[in-house]
């Protein structure tokens, strides 16, 4: 039984299109494709060699005008086609949606910062006008006290 309308081989359940809408569609695919990705950005120097390796592209991207130009009229396609569509700017404009890139956001931003200490840390710079860079060194402080507590309970 095929589950594609479309023209395909005999063997085959569904055309190439389908087939890889179904696999972009499952999430167990997805996350054996995310477990996959992990593995081999964990590996010993692969991080900081792709790091290298995508420098040097923007490096050589930004040197040739003629290369930037071309980024640039892309760039402004892909908004004129797609990004200004009505139903893509809704989407965008999503409460869930902003709520999910606001969390992304604080999770790159704080990123050194432990998430149970972030409101803390957000005080601090907020009502006590604390230096950022202050703040930080306060609450990675704190956190690593909390360590050693824990660390001295247990033994």
């Amino acid at each position: 039984m095929t589950d594609c309308p479309h023209p395909k081989s005999a063997k085959a359940k569904r055309c190439r299109a389908c087939s890889i809408a179904h696999m972009n569609s499952d999430p167990a695919i997805a996350a054996k494709r995310a477990s996959g990705r992990q593995a081999y950005f964990d590996q010993p120097g692969v991080r900081m060699e792709y790091r290298e390796r995508m420098r040097a592209v923007t490096a050589a991207t930004i040197a040739d005008p003629v290369k930037m130009e071309r980024k640039r009229e892309h760039g402004r396609r892909i908004y004129r086609d797609v990004l200004s569509r009505p139903d893509i700017v809704a989407k965008q404009q999503a409460p869930e949606v902003r709520k999910r890139a606001g969390l992304k956001r604080t999770s790159t931003v704080l990123r050194d910062i432990p998430p149970h200490l972030r409101a803390e840390y957000k005080a601090l710079i907020r009502s006590k006008l604390i230096p950022a860079a202050q703040a930080r060194e306060i609450i990675l402080g704190q956190w690593k006290a909390d360590i050693a507590r824990r660390n001295s309970a247990a033994s």
